[in-house]
């Protein structure tokens, strides 16, 4: 169990991750140009201060759940410094391209860049664009080096703490059971991030990894490294190819958002599908309207400054009665920062 000193390194480590990330944040934001203001109603929208408030609660909910052995601590330390400081210079390099997509609206210089390829080429035509306006979407090994980052700065060292709270609701599933057999698949699993803490916690678990972009799961697989236990598929969540019934539990972080209404309703099917009965599936994704309705100006604002086309949308779905739609039992929902927890069961 985790002692005094151990909530010492946490926190101190937390707080250098918010420093390092925000700092990148306000130097960002010094080399872009401001964008011209919204031409439609934004909601209300909270002031730093209460920013704050909420990323410290999650942290402090973050150190909890790794007190009471719920799940494994992130690993300490910064990792390799070098790596750092050219990751951060290759960031910084890359905001003039990201700034020149956003003031021109330019979100589809991917399909451009593609089209001479025809396997990616082949991939759905959602997928196929500049999300974030990033350099290369999600389709480049630039951009999946890049992509933690990107994301990291966005909000400001929190990210992966708020992927972390994926694992609770896996852990109440998981008690009393042998984890060595069962099986746990992770949707847009992306660089690999929440496999890694799943495997942390679960060292047992047998898990997959699903994901469209070869370069991400290249990326995700550098990171974890070759085990039995661990299985990196190309593929998309709305035509998963794995076997009926065959999971006991799905995950989903930062997905929902980044897929049009049909395809998500699609997705749940599929996870009906491979889901074995009993299974769970765990969403983690942005808030939703009316979740902390002093917070909606930020929702409002989120796809205007970086393009998220299906995320309004998103904002404003009833995720609960789509996945009822599907088969699935809703469990109460609980928030976490700017994320929103959703945890489902399969009857």
């Amino acid at each position: 169990m985790a002692n005094a000193v151990d909530g010492l390194v946490y926190g101190a480590a937390q707080a250098a991750r918010v420093a390092w990330f925000a700092g990148h944040y306000m130097a960002g934001r010094r080399l872009l140009k401001p964008m011209p203001k919204p031409d439609f109603a934004v909601g209300p929208s909270p002031d730093r201060a209460e920013l704050v408030r909420s990323m410290l609660d999650l942290f402090r909910r973050d150190w909890a759940h790794i007190a009471a052995g719920t799940y494994a601590a992130p690993p300490k330390g910064p990792g390799n410094l070098a790596r750092l400081a050219r990751l951060s210079l290759d960031y910084f390099r890359d905001l003039p391209q990201v700034d020149r997509r956003r003031h021109a609206g330019i979100n589809d210089e991917v399909p451009t860049q593609l089209a001479a390829d025809e396997k990616l080429a082949e991939l759905p035509r959602y997928f196929r664009q500049n999300f974030h306006y990033q350099s290369g979407g999600y389709l480049s090994e630039h951009s999946a080096r890049l992509y933690d980052l990107q994301v990291e700065v966005l909000f400001t060292g929190a990210a992966d703490a708020m992927r972390r709270q994926a694992l609770p609701p896996l852990a109440q599933h998981f008690h009393g059971r042998n984890t060595r057999a069962m099986s746990v698949l992770d949707i847009g699993c992306g660089t690999g991030r929440l496999l890694g803490f799943m495997r942390d916690t679960w060292p047992g678990l047998t898990l997959t990894g699903l994901d469209l972009s070869a370069p991400y799961l290249a990326h995700a697989a550098k990171r974890l490294g070759r085990s039995r236990r661990l299985k990196l598929i190309e593929g998309a969540g709305e035509a998963i190819p794995l076997p009926d019934a065959s999971q006991d539990a799905i995950t989903c972080v930062f997905l929902l958002h980044e897929l049009p209404k049909k395809i998500r309703a699609r997705m749940a099917q599929e996870m009906a599908r491979v889901l074995k009965p009993g299974g769970r599936v765990v969403l983690v994704d942005s808030l939703q309207h009316g979740d902390k309705p002093q917070w909606d100006g930020l929702l409002d604002l989120f796809p205007y400054y970086f393009h998220e086309p299906y995320y309004a949308e998103y904002a404003r779905s009833d995720i609960a009665a789509l996945m009822a739609e599907a088969g699935f039992v809703s469990r109460e929902p609980t928030l976490a920062y700017l994320a929103k927890v959703m945890t489902f069961d399969r009857a």
